[in-house]
């Protein structure tokens, strides 16, 4: 394992099950410790994340290997509370009806946008149809905007995605980041029916609405949509790498992959059988220049989103809003691009006493804030939250965290040129790719990219 962060301890671990207890495996990592974007940090009163700080419940994958490694104790449930908008000077209620941002009523979103993009987001059915075929891809904002106006862009999609993915809107293409809407449009081209943005995303809000009325005429409750753990993702990082008894490798930069006598070549490290590469994507492709030239080529192009955390501890929550955090949009004259309220979000922080604030610097446009020194990104998180809110407290404790190159983009057509990375690499023995470049941002899906590589190498080890 060329990595050892989510993805690359999941493939290690898929290899210990599958190939035994006396298979040498590997995991070498360039930096001085495990995780990857995953890091977890000691403040006076306990741990946090400072990296990725929470996965989706609907991918089993993960939630499965939770419970096998023993961890099902740890995970922890939000509070239920609701993420804010800055609007206009206001914190207005994120909309509930929307699928990332994007609305199918003006009505649903009018305390965000004018009156003007409302009434065009109700108009929008009425327009002429989308020009659709089955398997198109387009960009997000190119998409929006021109069936909504910049409005519906600038304050509502590039906020809600810019949280997940530090890109926005226009840098992100549908299928890799609504892949839900892809497929309604994809459903209503291959019957012929006309193709609006507010007809399909009213489709499967009626889905998400069946599904919750289904629940609860049986009296059942929703699972939460995304979980934690109460000691933060390092439990989870140590359990995999316990459980996959690799020998781990710290401050090992491999420089390249070729072979050598039918073997391959790792360099400096040696002779390996079979590698995964669970690195970001620039550096997969300059590893595997020489013997996947034609993935190299498609990989180098990945551009990677750099952004800054930064965790602060108060020793009061008096004048926090009741709110799990505030998405800024681009018109909020702000220089951080969001907040979250962690101990408003997760209860078992909350229970620790005083306040737990992460401010979030930097997008794939603008990473000019991430060079910054640490004592300007606190004082702009400081002053950021004080104008957004109006909490007064001043932080006892902080810490600034660092991603350079932390997340791959994924623009127009990302989906389709991964499609390619991975037929190149089938061809080609004993080598396998694993990342968030392929499946996603998400911990499961990175954990998924990991099991998946693992699964190609002991296929053809045999």
């Amino acid at each position: 394992m060329i990595g050892g962060g989510i993805s690359g301890l999941a493939a290690a671990l898929e290899l210990r099950r599958s190939l035994g207890a006396d298979a040498d495996i590997l995991v070498l990592e360039a930096y001085d410790r495990l995780g990857g974007k995953l890091k977890t940090v000691d403040f006076a009163d306990g741990p946090v994340d400072m990296g990725a700080e929470a996965f989706l419940t609907r991918r089993t994958g993960l939630a499965d290997l939770v419970d096998e490694l023993g961890l099902a104790d740890e995970l922890r449930v939000p509070s239920g509370l609701r993420s804010c908008f800055y609007v206009d000077g206001h914190l207005v209620s994120a909309p509930g009806r929307t699928i990332m941002g994007i609305p199918a009523r003006g009505v649903d979103v009018a305390d965000v946008v004018s009156p003007e993009t409302a009434a065009r987001i109700d108009a929008e059915a009425t327009t002429t149809p989308l020009d659709w075929a089955v398997g198109d891809d387009i960009n997000v904002g190119t998409l929006v905007r021109s069936r909504y106006g910049e409005d519906a862009v600038a304050r509502l999609v590039s906020p809600m995605l810019g949280g997940v993915y530090s890109c926005s809107a226009d840098a992100l293409g549908l299928r890799a980041t609504v892949p839900a809407l892809a497929a309604v449009f994809d459903d209503l081209a291959s019957t012929g029916a006309p193709v609006h943005l507010s007809t399909a995303v009213a489709s499967l809000l009626a889905e998400r609405e069946d599904a919750a009325r289904v629940l609860a005429e049986r009296g059942e409750e929703p699972a939460p949509l995304f979980n934690s753990f109460a000691h933060g993702y390092r439990r989870l990082v140590r359990a995999l790498a316990d459980a996959a008894d690799a020998d781990v490798r710290l401050n090992t930069q491999v420089e390249s992959v070729g072979r050598w006598n039918g073997r391959l070549w790792l360099e400096p490290v040696g002779e390996v059988d079979a590698v995964v590469v669970a690195t970001p994507a620039p550096t997969a492709a300059v590893l595997l220049a020489d013997v996947a030239p034609r993935a190299a080529g498609l990989l180098e192009a990945v551009e990677l989103a750099s952004s800054a955390v930064v965790g602060m501890r108060f020793d009061t929550d008096a004048g926090l809003p009741e709110t799990t955090g505030v998405l800024l949009g681009t018109d909020a004259r702000t220089h951080a691009k969001a907040f979250t309220f962690s101990s408003r979000k997760w209860p078992h922080l909350a229970e620790r006493g005083g306040a737990f604030v992460r401010a979030s610097f930097g997008t794939l446009a603008d990473a000019s804030l991430v060079d910054a020194d640490d004592r300007t990104l606190i004082g702009y998180a400081v002053e950021d939250l004080r104008t957004v809110t109006g909490f007064q407290a001043r932080p006892v404790e902080t810490f600034v965290q660092r991603w350079w190159g932390g997340l791959p983009s994924y623009p127009e057509g990302h989906l389709a040129r991964m499609s390619a990375v991975q037929a190149d690499l089938a061809t080609i023995p004993r080598i396998a790719l694993a990342g968030a470049v392929l499946q996603g941002v998400g911990v499961p899906a990175c954990a998924d990219s990991g099991r998946d590589a693992a699964r190609k190498i002991i296929a053809e080890l045999g």
